[in-house]
């Protein structure tokens, strides 16, 4: 197994220092935006904001991109005489490390912004909001979550090439149009009385429970597509 994981590792290590590149520029791109807005006396609607817009765009290149590596690449490897199971277990381990080193970079950029940002925003109002995300980050960037976000970023990428093998051509315009309609659904449904209420019935929820539902969801992903491409056919 460790010789596909080091082959499939060589083929996909290009791109992905490329991802972690682009998630740093990102990263500095956003630590330039606050300070313009500090230097024109506005305040970011977000913060810790650079860590928020490297999280949003590294996660997004992430899952799309080892989707698409699953897509290709499960044809790919079965071409050359291998098992559906030496793909996913291969395919899934190097993903896996790959999500996990995001991660760690993200948690990085987030303890370093923190401390620019403090330095940054000084002020009553900046410092309650950097306070409030502190309190409500400290518990989900803890060192146990790192492991359940890369397995969940795994399975969302393993679905999502099984998804669009399934339906080729048709399946990236689904996975968009769903993603439009997700877009525009979330700002309204975190106005509603539901909403709050079952985020403060997770908030109120037991930690080890959290991160125990995490990776269930992480694994039931990952398991649906792999399922969905151990019927597939090699095209």
């Amino acid at each position: 197994m460790w010789k596909n994981v080091k082959a499939i590792w060589k083929i996909r290590k290009k791109e992905f220092l490329f991802y972690l590149f682009m998630t740093g520029i990102m990263w500095i791109f956003g630590n330039l935006l606050s300070g313009a807005m500090k230097a024109g006396g506005q305040l970011p609607e977000v913060l810790p904001f650079a860590t928020m817009l490297a999280v949003f765009g590294g996660v997004i290149m992430c899952v799309i991109g080892f989707g698409t590596d699953v897509f290709y690449g499960y044809d790919f490897f079965l071409r050359f005489c291998h098992t559906r199971k030496e793909f996913l277990t291969s395919s899934g381990v190097v993903t896996f490390l790959q999500s996990l080193a995001m991660v760690i970079l993200l948690k990085i950029f987030l303890e370093l912004e923190m401390v620019i940002s403090h330095g940054l925003f000084s002020g009553s109002e900046a410092t309650r909001q950097l306070e409030a995300a502190i309190k409500i980050l400290s518990g989900y960037v803890s060192l146990p979550w790192l492991p359940v976000y890369a397995l969940l970023i795994t399975g969302l990428s393993c679905a999502g090439g099984a998804f669009v093998h399934r339906f080729r051509t048709r399946g990236p315009w689904i996975l968009v149009l769903l993603w439009i309609l997700l877009a525009a659904a979330f700002p309204r449904l975190t106005e509603t009385s539901w909403f709050h209420e079952t985020a403060e019935g997770i908030w109120k929820t037991a930690m080890a429970l959290q991160l125990l539902s995490g990776l269930l969801a992480g694994a039931i992903l990952y398991l649906a597509g792999a399922l969905g491409l151990g019927k597939a056919r090699v095209n």
